[in-house]
């Protein structure tokens, strides 16, 4: 006999060993694991048909250890849950408001015409003139840490707001920082060039930008435009912001410019949600329409965003008339959730243009409270306001609903908690991604 046909018939009699005791002793019925040592004992059985008959038996107890692994970003997580447990309508209303402020007496404007320093961010911008002199940096830097020691750090309830400016790449600066180059000659060294060193220089100096901003006391940047150019005539490709008409350059060029921001720890928003390059028109001063619709939005605007690691996406007052006829994407649900969270599968903060002051909002929706709940009931996590006026209207408009409609409730429930993650992943690094979705 062959070694292996030994072998084979070895193994067929242990199977057929183990199949008897586990017929004559029950094996259905798993032994308990306990704590213990290993024993062995013999046992002697009575007469069994006349038979005396003697077995030795041998247990074996098994010491089992279970490691639990605490999540350490657990607790962070629970402060959040517990912070929105305390908010009422109104508070939470207030969360959902990202609003600018007009002049250098920061305080009073948040405690008088806002009527709450506890929202979801404050808009500083030299147009508001808040700060003087105004190209002065420690002038910018005295304003933001007032603010912060007369407002917020009064009110223990009241985590920290997002500091927001919109500082691009050129001529957008609304700080007294130095940016980079604007966003034209980025795309001129990438086409002839070595794409693949520009993209790592152009992460660096955003980094550094970033970098400079956030000394200034600055947590939230809107600028890292994503804007892709379909016709040189329109508003966009005239105003020299935007990185040009290939789809993949734009998102690779725009892509660096967040990863230098959330390699310096900063919060960007890549902007504008679906396309204003498919627009003709500038939406600060008009009804603002995308040319071709979701059509030529799926060859040309789709990419950036769906390829984006980016903390926060603005949505613009673009109508894409076939997905949508009677919003736009800032206020209009079908584009909103159904393109950028459904489709795309973007998981990380939305914000609008400003609601306030631009007509391609106000033309469409007169009233400002309405158009604040049309876009948190679209997605928004954040509303933008410019103008500090409107801001009491604003909340009114958003607590009403919440206390009307517990599913608007749950919706702004979804927004505080998303954009709270996004303010952790700013603090602690080493615990949340910045660049990613803000739900892992």
């Amino acid at each position: 006999m062959s070694r292996s046909t030994r072998t084979l018939l070895l193994g067929a009699a242990a199977l057929l060993a183990v199949a008897l005791v586990i017929a004559l002793t029950g094996g259905d019925d798993a032994p308990e694991a306990s704590t213990g040592s290993a024993t062995t004992g013999t046992t002697t059985v009575g007469p069994t048909d006349g038979v005396p008959s003697s077995t030795t038996s041998t247990t074996t107890t098994t010491s089992t250890t279970t490691t639990t692994t605490l999540d350490p970003r657990a607790p962070h997580l629970e402060s959040i849950e517990r912070a929105l447990g305390f908010l009422d309508d109104t508070a939470l209303a207030y969360r959902l408001v990202v609003t600018g402020l007009t002049g250098t007496d920061l305080t009073s404007r948040l405690f008088d015409t806002v009527g709450d320093p506890c929202v979801g961010g404050v808009f500083l911008t030299e147009t508001n003139g808040n700060w003087s002199p105004i190209d002065d940096l420690e002038a910018f830097r005295v304003a933001v840490s007032t603010l912060d020691a007369n407002a917020w750090h009064r009110r223990e309830e009241c985590p920290d707001p997002l500091v927001a400016t919109d500082a691009e790449l050129g001529a957008i600066v609304r700080v007294p920082v130095e940016s980079p180059p604007a966003a034209p000659s980025w795309t001129s060294r990438y086409i002839s060039g070595e794409p693949y060193n520009v993209l790592l220089d152009l992460q660096e100096r955003s980094a550094e930008y970033a970098a400079s901003l956030r000394s200034l006391g600055i947590t939230l940047n809107f600028g890292a435009v994503a804007d892709v150019d379909t016709d040189p005539g329109h508003f966009m490709a005239g105003s020299g912001r935007t990185f040009g008409d290939d789809p993949g350059i734009v998102a690779a060029l725009s892509n660096a410019v967040v990863q230098g921001h959330c390699e310096a720890g900063l919060a960007v928003s890549l902007k504008h949600f679906p396309n204003q390059g498919a627009t003709p028109e500038d939406p600060h001063r008009e009804r603002s329409t995308a040319i071709g619709g979701v059509s030529l939005w799926e060859t040309t605007g789709r990419l950036p965003y769906e390829t984006t690691v980016a903390p926060m996406v603005m949505t613009g007052h673009i109508f894409l008339t076939d997905v949508d006829p009677e919003r736009p994407a800032s206020m209009s649900h079908a584009i909103t959730t159904g393109l950028l969270r459904d489709e795309l599968g973007y998981d990380g903060v939305v914000i609008t243009d400003d609601l306030s002051t631009m007509r391609g909002a106000a033309d469409v929706v007169a009233d400002p409270g309405e158009r604040a709940v049309a876009a948190v009931r679209a997605g928004a996590d954040l509303v933008l306001f410019v103008d500090d006026r409107d801001i009491a209207t604003v909340v009114g408009h958003l607590e009403a609903e919440m206390a009307s409609d517990p599913a608007f409730r749950s919706r702004a429930e979804d927004a505080y908690v998303r954009v709270e993650r996004m303010k952790l992943a700013s603090a602690l690094p080493d615990l949340f991604s910045l660049c990613g979705a803000v739900g892992d």
